[in-house]
């Protein structure tokens, strides 16, 4: 027993891994489940159901152009009053008919297709259209996927949206601009990228079989390695889902199936592990092996860092030239930027206005409904149907689960006429304590105190002693075991972690307080109500902040001369206690 919340996070992407594909011996064992698994994908992608698509209205904004190519700079809704921005690359002069066509998904170098223009014109000069475009912090856009890397918008899980989720997206949208161009045949479409790039070209292909293949270039590697070599360190947002179904990336990848399918990485890249994506490669390969076409998922391994090599780019050319153009094309070598950032700026500063991409978070995700009721019957009806929404999704690994809690006794003492118990525990090979109060009158009724993770048992049983029966939970990742928070660079990027095997300290806190419950029953006979609440407090930064400023403003527009924040964080030092201090930054920002 004992254990760090990290060590449990880590087993638990190991066993991910290692459970991957299970029952899976025969192409109709995997088409039975390949559409279980699609809809669990964009589910955990936050992307179940999908957004309205709105009309695209292209805006042209400008062009630049060299020999051999053109480039057109387009803007586009992505939703309305959204904009996303491309370059599209067309060879100069155009061939006749239809051209083979490349989704060139940008990684995440600041200035976006500034940056990657080589790759546009390289393809262009191959008789390649290439659409390049931005992803939605890049360039001009407002958006921004790092909320959770720097620990700011932690509000996005609550919420229900993943950063892929919004790039995914954003890259289904450039999808439809390319295929609505005349020129393009849309039977001879591919997505490749690197790094972001190259995830989020794997994660359109999952989700959108308009691209016809697909060559990623540091893409990702296995769940076990993600976590357990701590590569969320270096990972920004825009490669995480919500993963509550617990898959193994490979288990996405092989949706891909029996689409061809490159996978390039560089040996000595820091951010994946040899081990992680060979391990993947094997895995998804085994799909292609039962579909009879071995030879359309391949790995190409090249020396050197987090980057392109020309041996890469020769590869990624030729397979496209097989599986997309159907021809060899001219190899032509990946040259340098040939323009200023002032050329290829599509809004050149200025993004049109309304342009609410800051707000993408709130507009492709839903906001929780509840019908009021008119009967007893209709509140139960209400509560089932809730029920069922949350084990469905956000707390669907409680459900699954096979962790079991075991206790031993250690501890029987009296303290006056009361007995007090004391209890060790263990699930899922990490401590849990559990300590109980109770009167010299038997009693089937109990209080149940469960700690948050800044809290102590003593401090809890402080709080909520008297003379009634009472217990005090330490579950994981609570007390003892809880993460520091003040360590706020691997407190975050714990959580991210977390999120990468599909857990959050509140799924685990809800798992661990049922086995309590149920062994309290068993072991003592006391009623806790099957509809007993179970609270718990996420308090973030921005919603705080937002908050705040959102009641000074109140106030000032009314002509009122203070706020009162109303708090614990005497108490509840982490969470009301940021709550209050937080209000107070928020407070010096206004000294009228």
């Amino acid at each position: 027993m004992g254990g760090t919340f990290w060590d449990y996070i880590a087993r638990t992407a190991t066993r991910i891994t290692g459970r991957a594909f299970e029952g899976i011996k025969t192409l109709q064992d995997w088409k039975d489940e390949r559409d279980r698994k699609l809809k669990e994908f964009m589910k955990m992608m936050g992307l179940d159901p999908m957004p309205e698509k709105c009309d695209l209205d292209p805006q042209t904004l400008g062009e630049f152009w060299g020999e051999g190519y053109r480039v057109e700079k387009v803007a586009y809704r992505i939703l309305p009053e959204v904009w996303g921005t491309a370059h599209i690359y067309r060879p100069d002069p155009m061939p006749d008919g239809k051209l083979p066509a490349v989704l060139y998904v940008c990684g995440h170098r600041p200035i976006g297709t500034h940056g990657y223009q080589p790759h546009g014109i390289m393809w262009a000069k191959r008789g390649y259209l290439c659409l390049s475009f931005d992803t939605i912090e890049q360039g001009d856009n407002p958006g921004d996927h790092h909320g959770l890397y720097y620990g700011e918008r932690f509000d996005w899980v609550s919420l229900g949206y993943t950063p892929a989720g919004g790039e995914l997206w954003n890259s289904i949208r450039a999808l439809d601009l390319l295929l609505s161009l005349p020129e393009v045949n849309p039977d001879k479409v591919g997505a490749t990228g690197i790094s972001g790039g190259g995830a989020h070209s794997l994660f359109l292909a999952v989700a959108d079989e308009r691209v016809k293949a697909v060559a990623s270039v540091a893409g990702t590697d296995s769940i076990e390695t993600l976590v357990g070599h701590r590569h969320a360190w270096g990972h920004c947002d825009c490669m995480m889902l919500f993963n509550i179904y617990q898959r193994d990336t490979s288990e996405f990848f092989a949706l891909i199936a029996p689409r061809p399918l490159l996978l390039c990485f560089a040996i000595h890249d820091s951010l994946y592990t040899p081990k992680g994506w060979r391990g993947m490669y094997e895995r998804i390969k085994r799909i292609y092996r039962l579909y009879g076409q071995a030879d359309k998922c391949e790995l190409f391994e090249y020396p050197g860092p987090h980057s392109y090599q020309p041996e890469t780019i020769e590869t990624i050319n030729r397979w496209f030239d097989e599986h997309i153009a159907g021809e060899e094309k001219p190899m032509i070598e990946l040259g340098g930027e040939e323009h200023g950032e002032r050329v290829t700026s599509v809004f050149n500063g200025a993004p049109p206005e309304p342009d609410r991409l800051d707000l993408l978070p709130e507009l492709i995700t839903r906001c929780g409904r509840v019908r009021l009721p008119s009967s007893q019957e209709e509140w139960e009806e209400t509560k089932r149907e809730l029920r069922h929404r949350l084990i469905e999704t956000p707390l669907s690994w409680i459900e699954r689960s096979d962790e079991e809690l075991s206790m031993e006794m250690i501890g029987d003492y009296m303290a006056g006429e009361r007995r007090h118990l004391v209890y060790q525990g263990e699930i899922g090979g990490m401590d849990v304590w559990l300590e109980l109060i109770t009167p010299k009158e038997p009693t089937d009724k109990l209080l149940l105190a469960v700690l948050n993770p800044d809290e102590s048992v003593r401090e809890v049983m402080g709080r909520v002693g008297g003379g009634h029966a009472y217990a005090v939970f330490e579950p994981r990742g609570a007390g003892l075991s809880a993460p520091n928070p003040s360590n706020t660079i691997d407190f975050r990027h714990l959580t991210r972690s977390a999120l990468w095997v599909g857990l959050t300290w509140t799924t685990v806190a809800i798992h661990d307080t049922l086995r309590a419950i149920k062994f309290l029953r068993e072991e003592f006979g006391i009623e806790i109500r099957e509809d007993a609440g179970i609270g718990v407090k996420p308090i973030s930064e921005f919603g705080t902040k937002r908050l705040m400023r959102m009641a000074l403003k109140y106030a000032l527009e009314r002509g009122r001369r203070s706020i009162t924040i109303v708090h614990k964080g005497n108490i509840m030092k982490f969470t009301e206690g940021a709550f209050r201090d937080w209000g107070y930054e928020v407070g010096a920002e206004y000294p009228q």
